[in-house]
């Protein structure tokens, strides 16, 4: 009676579209033939293994049915405030349901003719880029890596295979491992780091991250770690500024700004209030084919 249920749902789901095949990563248990959600899975300092049976389970692509609950983005993230779960947990529910409104932005790879591609949700923070991070899975990553940071790469690559979606995402030890190759930010034309990590999720945006440690909290956490560069962009808006379009040096942050404010350091951005900076970064990224907003 429950799977006669179960297939009258999937079935309608179907007929809507809203249940397609794709090519997919998946916790796969050899032993047990199947494959294994996130919950079935324990993980531990020697892999990941069954919860029933303690077998080894292996992550691997495999054709598995989907299905769109982006098309039911706003409805679901709206419901999210009718319960009284812990802010965190929220945020990790938002992430997989996926609705985004932000731009794709195009960073070129210093000495290579290969682009990366980076969703955000904030084009005014392009400015405080300071390196960029990509998700273990990415199809780029051997080839952004340096031959004399092959071993490392692979190594990391290795230990993140035995980590849960959920572990990576909330892990608040920001491990990662540098590619040996630089990006160029297309607004001021520095050159910049690549970094591989795990908390990049490579179903999330294109699985590569502009990072801006002054405000985003992992960000900052990761760049504390491994002693990457931070740059300031925007402070709060009652901050005292003589002339809030000059470059600014503000004391160090404790910990990520992620509110409201007003643009510094930030070139043709600097005096805008972040709202009226993100429509001009568009315009900006559009004009010169750097990127374009995504919805």
């Amino acid at each position: 009676y429950f799977y006669a249920w179960t297939q009258w749902i999937f079935k309608k789901l179907y007929e809507k579209g809203l249940a397609v095949l794709k090519n997919t990563e998946v916790n796969f248990c050899p032993n047990l033939g199947t494959v294994l959600a996130n919950e079935e899975v324990i993980s531990n300092e020697k892999g990941m293994f069954s919860e029933r049976g303690n077998h080894p389970v292996v992550k691997k692509k495999m054709k598995q049915w989907v299905l769109k609950i982006t098309q039911y983005a706003d409805r679901l993230l709206d419901d999210l405030n009718l319960v009284n779960w812990p802010l965190n947990v929220k945020e990790m529910q938002a992430n997989w349901i996926g609705k985004n409104q932000g731009a794709i932005v195009s960073f070129p790879v210093s000495d290579q003719k290969i682009t990366l591609k980076t969703f955000t949700t904030r084009p005014d923070t392009l400015f405080g880029v300071t390196f960029l991070v990509i998700a273990p899975e990415h199809e780029l990553a051997l080839q952004l890596t340096k031959p004399e940071y092959q071993q490392a790469v692979n190594n990391y690559l290795e230990l993140t295979k035995q980590k849960k979606d959920l572990e990576r995402d909330i892990n608040k030890d920001k491990t990662g491992v540098f590619t040996g190759s630089f990006a160029i930010n297309p607004c001021n034309k520095t050159k910049i780091p690549i970094w591989i990590a795990d908390y990049v999720l490579p179903h999330y945006g294109t699985g590569a991250l502009m990072s801006v440690p002054c405000h985003d909290q992992r960000d900052f956490e990761f760049a504390q770690k491994h002693g990457l560069k931070m740059i300031q962009v925007i402070t709060p808006p009652s901050s005292d500024l003589e002339n809030p379009t000059a470059n600014q040096t503000n004391p160090p942050l404790t910990e990520a700004y992620t509110g409201e404010g007003i643009q510094i350091n930030s070139d043709f951005l600097n005096g805008l209030n972040n709202e009226q900076a993100k429509t001009k970064m568009l315009q900006f990224l559009e004009k010169n084919n750097h990127g374009y907003s995504h919805y």
